[in-house]
């Protein structure tokens, strides 16, 4: 996290400290949120350019820039006004600005916008091949910032920036009563967001209270509501308290830059949160697979079980894919993009890099490939050992799989003539 904000139990890390090994050592290992110094971003064009030397939003400058662009808002349930009638709808980032120029908008929240995508985009507009990935990030280095070292070894940015259309960076514009309710991110991915605007509360539980808050997401659920903690009374604050958390806006209104982002630190717990989405997809559609079976027992011939079991996992990868984003075939090619760049000479990751949306990523940012190696090689063998077997029925997995364990060696024998 890096914003001028002062909360309690959390690391707030001095300039000297604001680097990757100490990020590392400190804090992505022992799994610990901190706070970077304001000066961390500083000197990003959008931090700088968003207010005035009054330290008022900068409504001409944003319009300008990013008026155009579509956004769709959800409206959030009000804390301490109502929304007006009057309000117009919103399908441009230059609606809710006229709303907040009106001092309305207080419970329109523009989430997960993609405007890094959207600015790359428009960059590269016009332009093929490596030279609009250039000129793409070349406008989001002008308009909006460089991805700091800390976080530049980011499995899932540099996989979705250099193999599909997609990416985890996102803006955050809410009115004064928006709020996120309290969730975790997606498959226990990290989360770094900056302040650009403006002033947010965050309640932050660690993994321990992980099952304490599973009870009340649930009964939520069933409800067919969201956790608000601002509700809580004192006592509920301090009782529940991996990292769950809670985002509300204070001001009207309030900007943030936000990253999702994995590595091979993280990587056993998002290979967990995936396992236990596949198991509730699986449990959510099981008259499915009785019906297939029974289909497969009338007019296979191919075999019972071949004749059901590969569209069932074909089925349930879908699933997961609608319900998150992601799935196992997802997960292991991004395992695979990001072992195959470990030990390479920097010429070799530099031609990467500008076929890439995602800056280069030097050796020195990033762990030892030791470390690495024995985060990925449990997961693969587990993996390989699901009764589930979704890389024998999953189109392409196994194909996968088994260039995981190539890279696997590969690096095995590179350390070995290092060593």
């Amino acid at each position: 996290m890096t914003r001028d904000m002062q909360p309690t139990g959390i690391a707030r890390l001095a300039e000297e400290q604001s680097t990757y090994a100490h990020f590392r050592s400190a804090h992505l290992v022992p799994n610990t949120p901190c706070l970077f110094p304001p000066s961390y971003s500083a000197d990003w064009p959008i931090r700088r350019n968003i207010a005035s030397d009054a330290g008022e939003l900068d409504y001409e400058y944003l319009e300008q820039k990013f008026g155009t662009l579509a956004v769709t808002c959800i409206d959030c349930e009000a804390s301490t006004s109502k929304l007006p009638n009057s309000e117009a709808p919103v399908a441009s980032f230059r609606d809710l600005l006229e709303l907040w120029r009106r001092g309305q908008g207080r419970t329109k929240y523009l989430k997960d916008w993609h405007l890094p995508l959207a600015v790359h985009r428009s960059g590269a507009n016009g332009i093929t091949g490596a030279a609009a990935n250039g000129k793409g990030k070349e406008r989001v280095r002008e308009e909006l910032y460089d991805v700091p070292p800390a976080w530049l070894d980011d499995w899932m940015n540099e996989y979705e920036g250099s193999e599909r259309e997609d990416d985890f960076r996102f803006v955050y514009a809410g009115g004064g009563d928006t709020f996120t309710p309290l969730h975790r991110d997606v498959y226990c991915s990290y989360s770094i967001s900056t302040q650009l605007f403006g002033r947010k509360r965050w309640y932050l539980f660690p993994p321990s209270c992980t099952a304490s808050l599973q009870a009340v997401l649930k009964q939520a659920e069933w409800d067919g509501t969201s956790v608000n903690c601002d509700r809580w009374t004192e006592e509920l604050k301090a009782d529940p308290s991996g990292w769950y958390h809670s985002v509300h806006n204070l001001s009207h209104p309030t900007l943030s830059l936000n990253h999702n982002w994995s590595n091979a630190h993280n990587l056993a717990a998002i290979y967990r949160s995936l396992s236990l989405e596949a198991e509730r997809c699986r449990d959510a559609i099981a008259d499915v697979k009785e019906m297939l079976i029974e289909q497969a027992r009338s007019d296979s011939t191919e075999g019972e079980e071949a004749g059901w079991r590969r569209e069932w996992e074909e089925t349930v990868n879908r699933l997961i894919e609608q319900s998150e984003g992601w799935s196992w075939p997802t997960f292991w090619r991004m395992t695979l993009f990001a072992l195959s760049k470990l030990e390479q000479p920097l010429s070799v990751l530099e031609e990467r890099a500008s076929t890439s949306r995602w800056p280069l990523v030097p050796p020195e940012v990033c762990p030892p490939t030791e470390f690495v190696l024995q985060q990925v090689r449990p997961l693969l063998v587990e993996f390989r050992k699901r009764p589930e077997q979704e890389w024998r029925w999953l189109p392409g997995l196994d194909e996968v799989l088994a260039s995981v364990e190539r890279e696997l060696k590969r690096l095995d024998g590179v350390l070995a003539r290092s060593a």
